[in-house]
């Protein structure tokens, strides 16, 4: 019995049947499974490629761009403040403008001669009740109100005696609105000083009229009548 025996052996003839191997091709003659297989893996991979450049053409596909910058919030401008309004200048209320020195004969020059006139501290009077000047001289008067009574004084030199001193007090106390000193242009109105509180002191420069006796008062309400008045003997 030898094994080198006629005819192939069976192991060859199975492999060579009519079905073939998994990798070679299903019938005799045609192309090899494996070959089929990559042939349409490669044609499904075209067909991608394809569609993708076809959306791509398309617009199917939006390349990222840069991100829009965002605007910035408008800032609101600073209205400019308007510069401030020049100080108007304060104008005295009427009764402080009326309430001054003055008198027909009050000048504006340097007074050859100072005399000082107190209100008497504790009654309605003045302290010095006569007084003596010379003529057609600048005298400045100094007027000083200090008294314990708390009230207001000042001074007015009158053109004569009471008679006259009585018609300069009246108006005087009509002028209420001027703290009841005569007002501007008074007739017989000399020389007057502001109406001054207690513990002030007001002055009036004036020119002393011709010789004779005059009468200087205090037009405050209910002054003069009580007496508070003096003599000025006005010398050659």
């Amino acid at each position: 019995m030898s094994w080198r025996g006629s005819g192939r052996s069976s192991f060859r003839s199975r492999s060579s049947g009519n079905g073939g191997s998994t990798f070679s091709g299903g019938s005799a003659g045609g192309p090899p499974l494996i070959v089929m297989m990559g042939l349409a893996f490669g044609a499904g991979l075209i067909m991608l490629i394809v569609m993708i450049a076809s959306n791509a053409s398309a617009g199917g596909f939006v390349a990222a761009g840069p991100r829009p910058t965002a605007i910035p919030r408008p800032t609101a401008t600073p209205r400019p403040t308007p510069a401030p309004a020049a100080a108007q200048p304060t104008r005295p209320p009427a009764a402080q403008a009326a309430n001054a020195p003055g008198g027909s004969n009050v000048v504006d020059e340097t007074p050859n001669r100072t005399i000082e006139v107190r209100a008497d501290p504790n009654a309605l009077a003045f302290v010095e009740k006569s007084l003596s000047v010379p003529a057609n001289t600048v005298v400045r008067l100094d007027f000083i109100n200090e008294n314990n009574l708390g009230v207001q004084h000042n001074w007015v030199l009158v053109n004569g005696g009471d008679d006259v001193a009585e018609a300069v007090n009246t108006a005087a106390q009509n002028n209420a609105d001027g703290l009841f000193v005569p007002p501007p242009d008074t007739p017989n109105a000399l020389a007057w000083t502001a109406m001054l509180n207690a513990g002030q002191t007001g002055s009036v420069t004036f020119r002393t009229p011709p010789p004779g006796t005059y009468l200087y008062i205090c037009t405050f309400p209910g002054h003069y009548l009580a007496g508070m008045k003096g003599t000025l003997t006005v010398t050659q």
